[in-house]
């Protein structure tokens, strides 16, 4: 099996939550959001290790958390500072670690292995970051918000699937409303809805492909809103896996108690649709994401 790591972009501000403290560290259920999201990436079995990038003035509360949560399912995560987790990483095999295990390492059996590492300015600033730093044996890459907390590992497995097809795959949600262009309240045109789709995470790529793309885009100063927008600059084909309208980006108050709602419902994660059902709460297909327009 291919190996894959896992990049968590979580250096966002929150600022539209309104809240003292980045959304990522905010308490769904009793546990922070970055925590339930790292919970699911820890079911897909694909994964050696997982990067979360984080703000400088929040890394040491991060590292923290991780410590704390990694402590309590021991079995399940191994946080190791950033040397250790490329060494980590670059010793295991598909049947788990082919080293002798000491006090420095992790030990037999650990499923996945994290760290975290200073995110930038922008969020393709933090990726980047990360994809500097990835062990230099992984071949693929799953980029996944550090606040969609819900994504099922259906769709996280199905993307990576999908990817090793085409080497690049996204998850999105076909429009379902009509999508206007518009420019200082006055409408400019009507887009075709049959090709809109709303974007979300995980998005998978070969490591040399979003690599190359990132720094393309580097050089030539280019801002995006989502990874797979630097590789189409390159002409790549992007797959495109139907995604979940229960994979939100937690961004408002608003999503905050519909997830708490969510998390309390027997149906996460085998059925994540039927959370739709919930009355008087607007669930938007892809919150924050970007939208393509898929021929």
């Amino acid at each position: 099996m291919p190996k894959t790591c896992a990049i968590v972009p979580a250096a966002g501000r929150g600022l539209r939550m309104g809240t003292a403290k980045p959304k990522q560290f905010l308490e769904l259920a009793g546990r922070p959001i970055l925590v339930h999201t790292l919970e699911t990436l820890s079911m897909a079995d694909f994964l050696t290790g997982i990067l979360v990038v984080v703000q400088e003035d929040f890394l040491t509360a991060t590292e923290d958390l991780l410590r704390e949560y990694c402590s309590i399912d021991p079995d399940k995560f191994r946080y190791l500072s950033r040397g250790q987790f490329q060494d980590a990483c670059r010793t295991l095999s598909d049947n788990g670690l082919t080293h002798e295990s000491s006090t420095d390492q992790p030990s037999e059996g650990v499923r996945k292995f994290v760290t975290s590492i200073i995110g930038g300015t922008e969020r393709q600033d933090s990726v980047f970051n990360a994809l500097q730093v990835l062990p230099s044996d992984c071949e693929w890459v799953l980029i996944h918000d550090g606040v969609r907390p819900f994504a099922s590992i259906e769709l996280i497995e199905n993307t990576w699937k999908a990817a090793q097809k085409t080497g690049a795959a996204i998850a999105a949600l076909p429009a379902t409303d009509t999508i206007k262009r518009v420019r200082e309240q006055v409408v400019l045109e009507t887009l075709p809805r049959e090709e809109i789709w709303f974007v979300q995470t995980p998005q998978v790529f070969r490591k040399d492909i979003i690599l190359a793309a990132y720094r393309e885009a580097r050089r030539q100063e280019c801002l995006g809103t989502d990874d797979a927008f630097f590789a189409e600059r390159l002409g790549l084909p992007v797959a495109v896996v139907r995604g979940e309208r229960s994979n939100i980006k937690v961004t408002t108050p608003e999503d905050l108690s519909w997830g708490s709602w969510f998390l309390s419902q027997a149906c996460r994660p085998s059925d994540p649709e039927l959370a739709l059902e919930k009355p008087h709460v607007s669930v938007p297909p892809a919150a924050d994401s970007g939208i393509k327009q898929c021929e």
